[in-house]
């Protein structure tokens, strides 16, 4: 995976985890610090696009919402907060449908190729069939140049 998407995935979380930590002990400075990191890891994320062939980018966002959900249902815990563990779980949801949804177009990407390589190497030209049936040879393009 590439270093920049795990890095803006990575402000996205801490910067989510820092927004709602300062909102919770009312640190106005924290809050804003941590909107901003999280705004810059939305900006430096590209939605949609394969991060690796194969892997759609909204699998590994998805996880990061899971991730992200996670430590703010614990915190919401930690802190006796019913809505912050609400918002968590809510969170981990969001992740969970984001994957699923990476993971079908992921799985559809593979069956289009997979279906587009058997049309390639099963595509014969009918002429080359029906000479091929009667045992005839058809020439090439190469072979007329001799």
């Amino acid at each position: 995976m590439e270093t920049n998407r795990m890095e803006s995935i990575g402000h996205q979380l801490k910067g989510a985890l820092k927004e709602k930590f300062g909102k919770f002990i009312g640190d106005g400075k924290l809050t804003r610090d941590g909107a901003a990191e999280r705004a810059l890891g939305d900006a430096q994320t590209s939605g949609g696009k394969p991060l690796v062939a194969g892997i759609d980018a909204d699998r590994i966002t998805g996880v990061g919402h899971q991730i992200k959900g996670a430590g703010e249902q614990a915190l919401g815990r930690l802190m006796g907060d019913a809505k912050m563990m609400a918002n968590g779980s809510a969170e981990i949801s969001a992740g969970k449908a984001q994957n699923e949804a990476g993971s079908a177009r992921d799985e559809a990407r593979q069956a289009n190729q997979s279906a587009t390589a058997q049309t390639a190497a099963s595509s014969v030209a009918p002429d080359e069939m029906a000479a091929d049936r009667q045992g005839l040879v058809v020439p090439s393009d190469d072979s007329s140049k001799v």
